[in-house]
């Protein structure tokens, strides 16, 4: 059950998506209101949720009806897939962590934002932003997984996590507009922005060295052992 969630919570992570977050700011720039904004969380964390729980069940229909119930990869292709993304998740925190590395992570693009604030533009808004989890590999990579779950509540689960996970910035805007309106949004945008975006960017780097760090103890662990630590 620990693996499990340990797959579904990391699928999830791969697969955070900020353009439903930018297209709400740039909604609120141009005055939208409560019902606006709810449409838009609805509507994107809907689509995606659809189209993840439509295709984790779908899809493990099929392989059942074909008689697929694993895929076999032989031991020393995962060996080198995991070092390779051990590398490349320390890396890339090096990367981030490097001098004079830009150091805002939420940037005022507006290329995403609505043409409109009427509820029906950004429920069309929405959609293209729950559509765009079909591009996006993790959510396939989450399909692939969720598919050979033994239960399929525990298939509905795994793709309900990846939504959150992927629209998590989304959804936590909207909790703050609602509790306390457009300035309350802008006053959280503005200080990560202002005073915490070196905190905030390290804060990304340091769990992408960690969990890179992770990925090559367990390559080291099961080189020594035979045995994985952590099993997806």
């Amino acid at each position: 059950m620990l693996s499990f969630l340990a797959a579904a919570f990391a699928l999830g992570i791969a697969g955070f998506d900020p353009l439903g977050s930018l297209v709400l700011l740039a909604a609120l720039g141009l005055g939208v209101r409560r019902r606006g904004v709810v449409t838009l969380l609805v509507t994107s964390v809907g689509t995606s949720a659809g189209f993840g729980i439509a295709g984790v069940l779908g899809l493990g229909a099929l392989l059942t009806r074909l008689g697929v119930h694993g895929f076999h990869v032989p031991h020393v292709v995962w060996v080198c897939l995991v070092t390779v993304l051990g590398v490349v998740f320390v890396a890339w925190a090096a990367w981030r962590s490097r001098p004079g590395a830009p150091t805002k992570d939420f940037g005022g693009d507006t290329s995403a934002a609505p043409r409109s604030t009427a509820p029906r533009a950004l429920a069309v808004s929405g959609l293209l932003v729950g559509l765009s989890s079909l591009i996006d590999p993790a959510f396939w990579a989450m399909l692939v997984h969720a598919a050979h779950l033994p239960h399929q509540s525990w298939a509905v689960v795994e793709s309900l996590i990846w939504v959150a996970c992927s629209h998590s910035l989304l959804i936590v805007l909207v909790i703050a507009y609602l509790i306390g309106g457009p300035d309350r949004v802008a006053s959280m945008v503005t200080g990560i922005r202002e005073s915490h975006a070196v905190a905030v960017r390290r804060g990304i780097s340091a769990l992408l060295a960690a969990f890179g760090i992770l990925l090559l103890a367990d390559v080291i662990g099961v080189v020594a052992t035979g045995q994985w630590f952590f099993e997806i």
